[in-house]
């Protein structure tokens, strides 16, 4: 949780600026430049935001809503109305009436009523959704902290394969000089009668099949180049230049360990766990919602202009002018039924949700598997890139020694110096395998890393407990 805080705040770097357009780049400015400013990253915690911002604010479920209208409205027919005008008694003083005048009376054809509506329902199940929030937020939290290490490796495993494939740009090289000077030697023994011609054309073809090749291959580097600086979310038009070595410390590895301490913390476990807590959360939500009271409170205004609204103040005797209608405060107590029927759409939801949750605890199953295999595969292959590394370490010392005794042997006048060059080129081969399998291990601890969802130092104490 704290490098994912870290994060939301990264610094800025302080990288080494060689040209307006040119960034020197060690792994780590990369990765923190990657932290910074990749956009896959920046969508990510945006979407965090959001989820935060949601669980934050979940409370604001009992706020109650309010609406205000105003009407201005004209009838289409005139309106009119009557008042009682006078009344005669039948014999004074006896209380009874034989005669009742009415006086009528137009009504203004416009009309003008206002409303203002308080509204709030309240139930169980609220509870369940700000909770629901809550655990949306924590999943996004696992999501991000997933995106985040997912960048972080995949920056320094590219940084390492650029490194391997400049050192494979500069066998290549090697290798086209060694093909010219095969040429330019064949040709020089052809004059001299020395070869036939067919072992110029030979030398020929070898060192113009090396040129295509080779153009493809700086084609590939910088399209790789380019991948490399949309991964950092640099402009392409800038230039970079990475610094470094790769350089491996082998590290003791105990499968049943490393397996049992750190299954249970893998992203994809901890992801599904939080999605079992959500499903469950919402059947519980569910059941509230539909099988406990709701209780409803509502109050409303709905004062009428009784005069016309066209030609009279409407603020001058507020009291006489405007009258309420039907304004009241109203408090209802509700409660489905049909819901606990066993057929009912609430009953298969809750079923459906139950289902849900169990294919859930059988996913997990499935990949703790998974994640078992995944972690014992790359247990075995980094034993193997180690066991491979001892051999191609001791063919770097017998390619060592074979270019040691070509250059003897080229100083004592019985070697030709193209068999010196075809020397060092099969050393510089030697190194490069080596670069490579050094790489192999490299990416293979970062992957490492990222199926346990832990540190190397981490892996590293708990192997050797």
């Amino acid at each position: 949780m704290k490098k994912i805080l870290a994060v939301l705040v990264v610094s800025f770097l302080s990288i080494i600026i060689i040209s307006a357009e040119t960034i020197e780049l060690d792994i780590e400015n990369s990765v923190e430049l990657a932290l910074g400013n990749n956009l896959g990253l920046k969508s990510s915690r945006i979407d965090l935001e959001i989820k935060k911002r949601t669980s934050d604010l979940s409370w604001n479920r009992f706020i109650p809503t309010v609406q205000a209208s105003g009407t201005m409205m004209r009838w289409n027919l005139e309106q009119s109305g009557s008042i009682v005008q006078g009344i005669t008694e039948a014999f004074p003083g006896s209380g009874i009436y034989d005669t009742v005048a009415f006086a009528s009376y137009d009504l203004p054809r416009w009309g003008l009523s206002a409303g203002l509506d308080f509204s709030l329902n309240l139930s169980y199940a609220l509870f369940k959704e700000m909770k629901g929030t809550k655990l949306d937020y924590e999943a996004g939290l696992i999501s991000y902290e997933t995106a985040l290490k997912q960048l972080e490796r995949d920056v320094r495993k590219n940084f390492y394969n650029i490194l391997v494939y400049e050192e494979n740009l500069w066998l290549m090289e090697q290798n086209i000089e060694a093909a010219n000077n095969r040429f330019e030697q064949a040709k020089i023994n052809y004059k001299n009668g020395l070869v036939p011609e067919l072992s110029v054309l030979s030398a020929q073809v070898g060192y113009a099949n090396l040129k295509p090749a080779f153009t493809e291959m700086k084609l590939g580097y910088q399209t790789m180049k380019d991948g490399f600086k949309i991964l950092l979310g640099i402009d392409l038009s800038e230039e970079i230049i990475l610094e470094g070595d790769i350089v491996i410390n082998p590290v003791h590895l105990d499968n049943k360990k490393l397996t049992d301490y750190f299954l249970g913390s893998r992203l994809d476990i901890r992801s599904m766990n939080k999605s079992i807590q959500s499903l469950e959360n919402a059947k519980a939500g569910l059941k509230l919602q539909t099988m406990t009271p709701m209780l409803m409170f509502g109050l409303n205004f709905d004062p009428a202009f009784q005069n016309d609204p066209l030609e009279n103040n409407w603020f001058e005797n507020i009291g006489d002018n405007w009258s309420q209608q039907s304004g009241m405060f109203r408090m209802t107590l509700a409660m489905s039924l049909d819901s606990f029927l066993p057929w009912s759409k609430t009953q298969t939801g809750i079923r459906d949700m139950e289902d849900g949750i169990s294919q859930l605890k059988l996913g997990i199953a499935q990949a703790s598997i998974g994640a078992e295999m995944e972690i014992k595969t790359l247990i075995m292959k980094l034993n193997k890139s180690m066991e491979q590394l001892e051999t191609l370490i001791l063919n770097i010392s017998l390619a060592h020694e074979a270019y040691r005794m070509s250059q003897e042997a080229y100083d004592a006048g019985s070697k030709e110096l193209l068999e010196v060059r075809d020397a060092e080129r099969d050393l510089n081969t030697a190194k490069l395998e080596v670069l490579k399998e050094k790489y192999n291990y490299i990416t293979g601890l970062l992957d490492l890393e990222y199926a346990l969802n832990a540190t190397l130092e981490e892996i590293k104490e708990i192997s050797n407990e």
